[in-house]
């Protein structure tokens, strides 16, 4: 029953053998794959991003405000190297839906083979909302096939979604931690939250597209 929301999101994930410093964005999001975010904190603060799948000729905008970047806004394919150089996934993955769809994935294939075991972690409090804590444990086997060896997922009790995701790797190291607060369901966005003329973003009008 969710067609938008908004947050604040934190992220920090590890790029090869790093663990990056956590990243506050702010992010809108609407079905079927409309995304907007501006990084209010971290390395990339000021930056802005905007993606609308089948719009700006398949591209992801981005805008930079340092440097000589900052008069101009650069257009990327979704899964450009640019972006893998300071994400793990691409601006395709972003978003609590894609972010269920990969644990869920994960887990329903593991069930199948009978190597999952799920433990239930309890109640706890995320961003001062109550949450169940549930452990996704996988094989811990790189070679096995799975996105991780697991998974600790923070469900919001009132409205069942993760607020929290935490992911190990096989050598039991956080590779990814994404955390969903000031979540507001169907606030109603509209078509101006996902234009790159709206006069409250420095998305510029002049664009410069990279190629891979």
């Amino acid at each position: 029953d969710v067609e938008d929301y908004t947050a604040i999101l934190l992220r920090r994930e590890r790029i090869g053998e790093t663990l990056r410093p956590q990243e506050t964005i702010l992010l809108k999001f609407q079905r079927p794959f409309k995304v907007y975010m501006k990084w209010l904190e971290g390395p990339g603060k000021g930056r802005e991003g905007l993606y609308v799948k089948g719009a700006n000729k398949g591209k992801f905008l981005v805008y930079e405000p340092r440097g000589i970047r900052r008069l101009f806004t650069v257009a990327l394919d979704p899964s450009h190297r640019r972006v893998l150089e300071e994400s793990r996934h691409p601006i395709t993955d972003v978003g609590i839906g894609r972010l269920l769809e990969i644990v869920g994935e994960n887990a329903r294939r593991a069930a199948r083979h009978g190597v999952l075991q799920v433990v239930d972690r309890g109640h706890g409090a995320v961003a001062g909302r109550s949450v169940r804590l549930v452990e996704g444990i996988l094989p811990r086997d790189p070679n096995a096939g799975y996105y991780c060896s697991r998974v600790l997922v923070s469900f919001d009790e009132e409205n069942h979604l993760p607020i929290r995701v935490v992911v190990y790797d096989w050598g039991d190291r956080i590779v990814e931690e994404y955390e969903y607060t000031q979540l507001r369901l169907n606030p109603g966005l509209t078509d101006g939250d996902f234009d790159p003329d709206n006069p409250e973003y420095d998305l510029s009008g002049w664009r410069i597209s990279l190629p891979e």
